[in-house]
């Protein structure tokens, strides 16, 4: 039936055929326009279709967002980190760096540094996911140190004593009255029975670059500090007279890990592989090299216990 057929109800009037209505009456251009949009159209849907396809047969958790774990490091000193604008050439960040390398794209390794404090109460409290450098289970408390995985050491460091005249000792007794230059918070286990005599005074300092100038200036006798602090440090302090570093009567050597606590048991043992990658790699030798250190079970190093 014809449009002009067709008559509204009660009315008596047929109703035209409108100029817009039927398929003669689509303007020239659209015809062509659509043909030419399904093609592009086609290619679009193909596409979207493989990249669904592609992301499906990805391992499982591959598409995940990607993690980003802390990597909490107490030693805001060098040469685990230096001053602007050298902040990227300290130890902190290039084991950082190299273990991101090993564990991307899927998990990311974030430098986070606080005072020491703040990182043991971070570990006691249990609600920590991540990895803490540097640390060396002994010098935690229990607390800190249980619930998360050791990984082989990092490097081998050791507690010296540093002075401007050479320490002539055999006990750590000969070192009474002299003054020790400490750090705020810091506690000096192997001498705190000499310094709550009274035998051994203490003047603390805020880091081991400003006890360095003390020491210099001849206002302590002598600092505790790590092998590396001091090798660090002492590039950052200018004295006229030359700095002696020597050991304790009984060498206190530093095992430094990675202790790495995580929900997930294959992403904790991911870390700890990468780490015993990294420990013993020639870019991080060259980097403890650079400050007279050494990795702690390569060519015959010690290992400690694992």
């Amino acid at each position: 039936m014809r449009a002009s057929d067709i008559t509204r109800k009660g009315l008596g009037a047929p109703i035209a055929a409108s100029p817009s209505s039927g398929p003669e009456a689509r303007p020239e251009g659209r015809d062509a326009m659509d043909t030419a949009r399904r093609p592009c159209a086609r290619r679009l849907l193909r596409r979207l279709a493989a990249a669904m396809l592609c992301l499906a047969l990805l391992p499982a958790g591959w598409a995940q967002k990607l993690q980003v774990l802390p990597a909490m490091n107490s030693y805001a000193q060098p040469p685990y980190l230096f001053p602007e604008p050298m902040n990227k050439q300290g130890l902190a960040p290039r084991l950082v760096e190299l273990l991101r390398e090993r564990l991307e794209p899927d998990l990311r390794l974030e430098l986070q540094t606080l005072p020491r404090k703040r990182l043991e109460l971070t570990l006691e409290s249990r609600d920590f996911d991540g990895a803490a450098l540097f640390l060396s289970p002994e010098f935690l408390t229990r607390e800190a140190a249980d619930g998360g995985k050791w990984s082989v050491p990092v490097m081998v460091d050791e507690n010296v004593l540093v002075s401007v005249r050479p320490l002539e000792i055999a006990t750590l007794r000969d070192l009474s009255g002299l003054r020790l230059g400490g750090i705020g918070g810091h506690i000096y286990r192997l001498l705190a029975p000499l310094l709550d005599s009274g035998a051994i005074q203490r003047e603390d300092a805020p880091d081991h670059v400003a006890n360095l100038k003390k020491l210099c200036l001849g206002r302590v006798d002598f600092l505790v500090m790590s092998r590396s602090e001091f090798a660090g440090s002492v590039r950052l302090t200018s004295c006229p007279k030359p700095f002696a570093s020597r050991a304790f009567p009984e060498r206190q050597l530093i095992l430094r890990r990675v202790l790495v606590r995580l929900p997930d048991e294959r992403q904790t043992r991911r870390v700890l592989d990468a780490t015993a990658q990294v420990a013993c790699s020639a870019p991080w030798l060259k980097a403890l090299d650079e400050y007279g250190l050494s990795g702690a079970h390569c060519d015959g190093a010690p290992s400690g216990n694992q």
